[in-house]
């Protein structure tokens, strides 16, 4: 999850953690990445004694850290969930896909839904960097009907109790969307650059379940930063590119109204760093995709992502 490629077609920025959160739920049905190794895994009942010391994460990250134990990231998980009596199961893994970090452990709930919530924890540092709970994702009965404004005071509290450094944070996305009968609030908050404003590779992504008033996914990530954040493509410029990258302004998307224009710090194919712009509109007319995202090189000017 921490290799942030740039894709062909994206969704709105707000539509982001949603698009994450299938995937995530996705990945989990078919195994990918979430099963343990014969040999590496093991399953830690209920009553399993909790380490006392247990941390979710209280400093930078760790590089060189010696790995945490099983029980250990085990226990994080439970207090990450706020579930003491959680059964868990899974082992470590290297991840490598990913350039950053290549230890975790893979955590998955056991009993008759065996999988339904699933977590990521850094063996290094013994953070919890990704958490899908689908157990608390079907709406109560009658709904909760949770609005985005409760929604945001209660993710944002969550976020400030378990990401480090939440405090240096800014929100830069909020969004409401439909799902089955059911309403997901999304929010994310960046650390931003001072200088130029550049949405950097620190940040915390939650969505919500509006009908049982729950968390129901978490996505924290904390990478160096290794690339100048000073672009050298102003704003103007590069709405300039994103808009004759879609056809100009006759095409199907309306070029003169973006619903956003962001620098930010994104990861290529090669888990490399890029300084972009990332730049919306909406469609001119109700379509299957209703927005799309350009990302334009914010040192070269060039369209890295637009449509075909």
């Amino acid at each position: 999850m921490f290799a942030k490629r740039l894709v062909r077609l994206v969704l709105a920025p707000g539509a982001l953690p949603y698009a994450l959160l299938v995937v995530v739920i996705g990945l989990i049905w078919m195994g990918v990445g979430g099963r343990a190794s014969p040999g590496q895994s093991a399953a830690v009942p209920a009553d399993e004694p909790r380490a006392g010391s247990a941390i979710t994460y209280r400093g930078p990250p760790r590089p060189n850290a010696p790995l945490i134990g099983l029980k250990q990231a085990v226990s994080n998980a439970r207090r990450f969930a706020g579930e003491p009596g959680l059964a868990l199961e899974g082992g470590l893994q290297s991840d490598p896909r990913s350039a950053r970090r290549t230890e975790l452990y893979y955590l998955e709930s056991l009993g008759p839904t065996r999988g339904e919530d699933f977590f990521k924890i850094d063996a290094r540092t013994g953070e919890v960097i990704e958490a899908t709970l689908r157990s608390r994702l079907t709406p109560a009965t009658p709904p909760f009907g949770l609005g985005q404004a409760d929604a945001e005071r209660i993710a944002e509290r969550y976020a400030r109790e378990r990401f480090y450094g939440f405090a240096d944070l800014v929100l830069v996305e909020r969004s409401s969307r439909p799902s089955e009968n059911n309403v997901l609030h999304s929010f994310k908050w960046n650390q931003i650059a001072a200088d130029s404003g550049a949405e950097l590779p620190i940040s915390v992504s939650i969505a919500l379940s509006a009908g049982s008033g729950d968390v129901v996914w978490y996505l924290a990530q904390r990478d160096s930063l290794k690339i100048d954040v000073r672009p050298a493509i102003d704003r103007a410029q590069a709405l300039e590119a994103a808009i004759f990258g879609t056809g100009g302004p006759d095409s199907r998307w309306d070029t003169g109204d973006p619903v956003a224009v962001r620098l930010q710090v994104l990861y290529d194919d090669d888990n490399r760093q890029q300084l972009v712009w990332s730049v919306t509109f909406r469609a001119r007319q109700e379509t299957s995709r209703p927005t799309l995202r350009v990302l334009v090189n914010a040192r070269t000017g060039q369209l890295i992502a637009g449509p075909q």
